[in-house]
């Protein structure tokens, strides 16, 4: 009938080599993070080094350091603007903890303190939009509508459970039952995996 939407695959000679994610799902749920194992490299990224974890989604979904969809050329230094990002911001607040135990051991001065909550601010606001983002994109791509919190669910999920957030956005890009995930790769995944459908 006119006006509805429905969501079929188009078959091609290439799905040999393709992720299969389903469309308009996810492939699991958001606390299934330990559905491939307890030691699988997702999990730990995704825990231990979420900035890290996020770049590597981006980078299988050719998305900029915003997590917005852009062309393959604009893309392609995804993963190393996060790092230099990630590596920036260690050095940044390092320095100014540094600066204030050594020359300021019993209070530092206001702009010390000043500096460090605006570097503070800006980290987090620049993580949480990028991975709200970066999620939004990963569900218009596979056409997963919003469940819960309907209208906020990407920032909900980036805000409150980040490091499940990224698991799960892993997990559904990944196809770990093909390709197994790696730890030291700019997409997670063998260097011989394709990116996404």
């Amino acid at each position: 009938m006119e006006g509805q939407t429905f969501l079929t695959p188009v078959p091609n000679g290439n799905d040999v080599n393709r992720i299969h994610a389903p469309t308009g799902r996810w492939k699991d749920g958001i606390c299934d993070c330990f559905s491939y194992g307890f030691l699988h490299p997702h999990i730990w990224c995704a825990f231990c080094c979420s900035k890290i974890a996020m770049a590597q989604i981006m980078t299988r979904m050719h998305l900029t350091w915003l997590g917005e969809p852009g062309a393959i050329v604009a893309t392609r230094n995804t993963f190393k603007v996060v790092i230099i990002l990630l590596l920036s911001y260690v050095v940044y607040s390092s320095t100014l903890e540094y600066a204030s135990l050594d020359y300021w051991p019993d209070r530092p001065p206001a702009y010390i303190v000043a500096m460090k909550v605006i570097g503070s601010i800006l980290w987090i606001l620049w993580t949480t939009y990028s991975l709200c983002r970066t999620r939004q994109s990963v569900r218009e791509q596979y056409s997963i509508p919003e469940q819960h919190c309907v209208g906020c669910e990407d920032i909900c999920c980036a805000t409150f459970c980040t490091c499940c957030t990224l698991a799960q956005m892993a997990r559904h890009t990944g196809e770990y039952e093909t390709y197994p995930g790696t730890w030291c790769t700019t997409t997670g995944l063998p260097p011989d995996a394709p990116f996404t459908v």
